[in-house]
């Protein structure tokens, strides 16, 4: 078993999909938590034993309270590229560890090798934090399965037929929880340095295949309430 580092570990974008179950994770693992949020008020939905910093990327010095004695970093980046050099460098200077939540941009495969602005800020991002000598390590989640609840869902609980891009695109959705498992795993664990995980779900399915899916299973849950 590999040995693990309890210093308090630092999750950005702590109130979002991905970060929420992080912070869970780590402190299921006994690990200290320091969340970060833009918002204080956004500190009334995380666990009691999460401590809470206001910070923002967009300026970088909020984050060095947060980062003090830190012993290393989720990285999700949600703000625009103009602060990430500095933000960088905050995170070299303090911290030894940096788990980023990246995309799967370097993935052979058409979907993710379409033209893509997100996945152009990550690969910007992996180059500023590679060029710093950090202990890194990749997380490249393809499709969350979560995506569906914003895509899809509001249309197919009202009734109406999905219409959407790309139908016969393949995907194989990734559950949430199972990307914050591995992330919150190679946050405490040592023997994660270097590694770039490309993570999927288990069945690779059209994006026609998948509505069907949560149609057909929304329709046998209004059956069963009636």
């Amino acid at each position: 078993m590999n040995s693990t580092d309890t210093r308090p570990v630092l999750v950005t974008g702590a109130t979002g999909r991905v970060g929420r179950l992080v912070v869970d994770q780590l402190l299921d693992a006994g690990v200290p938590v320091r969340a970060l949020t833009r918002h204080p008020a956004a500190a009334a939905t995380l666990p009691a034993k999460a401590e809470v910093f206001t910070g923002d990327l967009t300026e970088p010095e909020s984050l060095d309270p947060a980062l003090r004695g830190a012993g290393a970093v989720f990285l999700v980046w949600t703000a625009p590229p103009r602060t990430a050099p500095a933000v960088i460098e905050r995170l070299a200077a303090q911290v030894r560890r940096v788990v980023l939540l990246s995309s799967p941009h370097r993935t052979p495969h058409p979907f993710f090798r379409q033209p893509n602005p997100m996945a152009e800020l990550h690969a910007g991002i992996e180059r500023l934090i590679a060029a710093t000598g950090l202990e890194t390590t990749v997380i490249r989640p393809g499709m969350l399965a979560s995506n569906s609840l914003a895509w899809w869902a509001p249309t197919i609980r009202a009734g109406k037929a999905v219409r959407w891009p790309y139908g016969a695109a393949e995907t194989a959705p990734v559950d949430d929880r199972d990307v914050a498992a591995v992330s919150a795993r190679t946050l405490y664990q040592r023997g994660h340095a270097g590694g770039d995980y490309v993570l999927t779900g288990s069945e690779s399915l059209t994006q026609a295949a998948q509505v069907g899916v949560i149609g057909d299973a929304w329709d046998t849950g209004s059956r069963s309430r009636r």
